[in-house]
């Protein structure tokens, strides 16, 4: 049984990944150069840290709503984009 502090910073750590997880695989695959090697090395790499990070947090456990936040957290990121790309151009105006 997790406690719920444990909980909390395993869901945030999961949301914060996944919007990490999502710019840089933005960046490294915008290098043409073998995109579908590099981007599963950095999926791979990535799947290994995260799961290295939940074994620091919480013995490795799983549950489906870290998937969920993860998923949340890659989702997120693009509207985090999007929205930086309008302040930007608003600015250049």
């Amino acid at each position: 049984m997790m406690t719920l502090s444990i909980q909390i910073k395993t869901f945030l750590v999961s949301i914060l990944f996944g919007i990490l997880f999502s710019l840089l695989l933005d960046i490294f695959y915008k290098t043409k150069l073998f995109n579908i090697i590099l981007s599963l090395i950095i999926v791979i790499v990535f799947t290994l840290i995260y799961f290295f990070i939940l074994l620091k947090l919480n013995n490795a456990i799983i549950h489906p709503y870290y998937i969920f936040s993860f998923v949340i957290g890659f989702l997120l990121e693009f509207g985090i984009k999007k929205l930086l790309k309008k302040f930007v151009l608003f600015k250049k105006k």
